[in-house]
């Protein structure tokens, strides 16, 4: 594909193969400043996003460089070769996200709880030269009153023929591990992609990536490869960004160079394509809150999947992961184990009427030293958690997650959520006061 002008025919075929033929609204992080990049609907790369078509996997495992023509890009040639390619408009978007929600009884901040807006994101997200492009969010919490780095990814990418097929590779450089992915099965673009301000939507206790831990806490590099639009492969290093970038709410620092590591095997094609792979960390933190001395393990291995169906009128989408983490505590004998579990799957009726549902997870071994329980309340080593100590010494916790969608305009979506809990930090007993209902407005500028 010719990155520099991605010409109109070439975008409608990649639109077909990417079964990508409906026009709709969108989700979080469906930027339209990468629609105003390649002028077309945010469609083409989105069924509903962050759920990315097989046009918009290829669109950013290129790093994010396809546009419309020259027409579009400022650009200066010397030697033969490009040294400039920048679009003439910023490539600048705005989310503005507004919700009200109420829990059940356990609410730690008032309730029903109101926020207007919850949360306000800057993006600069399209092409930065010829092979690199950027994703970057900057976000405003209006509970904390606070500025800071979200999600941000930058590649530098070129594809060949090898071996009779393409080849895609490239080099990555983010804040979080996942966030080069280019699947919604893996936790950091996982669902539920909205989550109210007031209410837990979900117990914390789980594993270092299923609880997206080190996101924007971690700084990461590494490269990746694409063959075929089949075999993925991707390796990363990550590093804490500094003293203060946590894995749990004792801000235990990283300790190490974390190798994070993704193989996926994907089919791309007409209007059904799949994905199943693989994903893991082998992590290294501090204990409460030092800089050194005792380490505590984090050693992830996780499997996971998808299978999306896209036609005229409809379309439907099933994901499922599931993650195992081995730890090692120097004060808790043996090697404690964690496993994090969901299967989700939504359907849209002309991308305007939606329904989403979701089961999720956590099972793990049983420490009073680890969780909190009857002989250790307080948990100070490592309280793995960010809700509250387990008065039962379990992690162990399981609920449904039912959502309603509506998308009256492309880029304006409201919803209806509702998150029930069956168990809760290892006790059924008064889990369901826990539950939360919230409704919310998500806005793409």
């Amino acid at each position: 594909m010719n990155r520099m002008k991605f010409s109109a025919g070439k975008l409608a075929t990649a639109l077909v193969v990417g079964g990508a033929a409906m026009v709709g609204a969108q989700e979080a992080h469906a930027v339209p400043s990468f629609a105003r990049q390649l002028g077309v609907s945010c469609a083409a790369c989105h069924t509903v996003e962050p759920q990315l078509t097989s046009f918009g996997r290829q669109f950013k495992s290129l790093a994010y460089t396809f546009n419309s023509g020259s027409g579009n890009t400022i650009g200066y040639e010397q030697d033969n070769q490009k040294r400039l390619a920048i679009d003439k408009i910023p490539p600048i978007a705005l989310m503005l996200i507004a919700d009200q929600s109420w829990q059940n009884k356990g609410a730690s901040t008032p309730n029903p709880s109101a926020d207007f807006p919850g949360q306000y994101s800057l993006f600069y997200a399209g092409r930065a030269g010829t092979d690199l492009g950027v994703f970057s969010q900057l976000t405003w919490d209006p509970t904390t009153n606070s500025v800071g780095i979200d999600n941000t990814d930058v590649r530098y990418a070129k594809e060949s023929q090898v071996g009779g097929g393409n080849l895609v590779w490239g080099l990555d450089a983010n804040n979080a591990p996942g966030v080069g992915d280019l699947w919604q099965d893996t936790p950091i673009w996982g669902f539920p992609f909205y989550s109210p301000v007031q209410g837990t939507g979900g117990a914390a206790d789980g594993t270092l990536l299923g609880n997206v831990v080190l996101q924007q806490t971690s700084a990461g590099a590494g490269g990746y490869v694409w063959y075929n639009n089949t075999w993925y492969a991707q390796v990363m290093f990550y590093r804490g960004m500094n003293p203060g970038s946590t894995v749990n709410t004792l801000q235990g620092t990283l300790a190490n160079t974390a190798p994070y590591w993704r193989l996926a095997y994907s089919h791309e094609g007409g209007v059904n394509s799949w994905e199943v792979g693989t994903f893991g960390i082998d992590a290294k933190a501090y204990q409460s809150g030092a800089t050194g001395g005792p380490e505590v393990g984090y050693l992830d291995t996780a499997v996971d999947g998808q299978y999306e169906h896209v036609a005229t009128n409809y379309s439907y989408t099933i994901r499922a992961s599931y993650i195992h983490e081995k730890l090692t505590v120097p004060t808790v004998s043996g090697n404690p184990t964690v496993n994090q579990y969901q299967v989700n799957g939504q359907y849209y009726w002309h991308r305007k009427y939606g329904v989403v549902g979701q089961y999720f997870g956590t099972s793990g071994t049983k420490s009073d030293k680890l969780w909190g329980g009857p002989t250790n309340t307080g948990a100070t080593t490592p309280l793995l958690t960010s809700d509250v100590a387990s008065t039962t010494g379990s992690p162990d916790t399981a609920g449904e997650i039912l959502q309603l969608n509506y998308l009256p305009w492309i880029n304006t979506k409201f919803g209806m959520q509702y998150v029930a809990f069956n168990k809760f930090d290892g006790a059924a007993k008064n889990a369901s006061d826990n539950n939360t209902f919230s409704v919310f407005m998500w806005i793409m500028m």
